[in-house]
């Protein structure tokens, strides 16, 4: 191995061609190295944009750019938040921070036959603790009653971070 890089970065009188070849080799390691600490750089910024630990999913009925509107569809439901988003208030009739709990309240809210859609937004840590304390008690019941209460102190506590 020690003969060929000799050999290899051997300079002879006249021969051009090794010393083409160290330029290409450190302008490749140089190169690698410079992609390397971007890669780097870069993938932490990529974990962090695309984490899943921080999102909820809301069960959202309806958005509108008027408030007055948005009282009107909340009304339909009984447990039913308002939250504005951009100049947008939208209508929130559960959240989850789990997929068993997402799975459980679309199989709910089916049997009631109300439309829906599912947004997905991130909150902090201790909002998702909160909301999962919640969960474990709404994955073991079946009963209607206790499901509006659970999701109705979720949809408290979640309007107190909205706010």
């Amino acid at each position: 191995m020690t003969i060929f890089l000799i050999n290899l970065f051997y300079n002879k009188i006249g021969d051009k061609m090794k010393t083409y070849l160290k330029v290409i080799i450190i302008a490749i390691l140089f190169g690698g190295l410079i992609a390397f600490l971007f890669y780097r750089d870069i993938k932490k910024e990529v974990n962090a944009l695309t984490s899943k630990d921080n999102t909820i999913n809301l069960f959202q009925v309806g958005v509108y750019k008027i408030y007055d509107n948005a009282i009107n569809c909340k009304n339909n439901y009984d447990n039913a938040i308002i939250y504005e988003d951009n100049g947008l208030y939208r209508v929130i009739i559960a959240a989850t921070s789990s997929n068993e709990v997402k799975t459980l309240l679309e199989t709910f809210f089916a049997n009631q036959d109300i439309k829906y859609y599912i947004k997905e937004i991130k909150v902090n840590d201790d909002t998702i603790k909160k909301i999962k304390n919640y969960e474990l008690v709404l994955l073991k019941t079946n009963n209607t009653d206790v499901i509006n209460n659970i999701n109705k102190s979720i949809l408290d506590t979640l309007l107190m971070v909205l706010s």
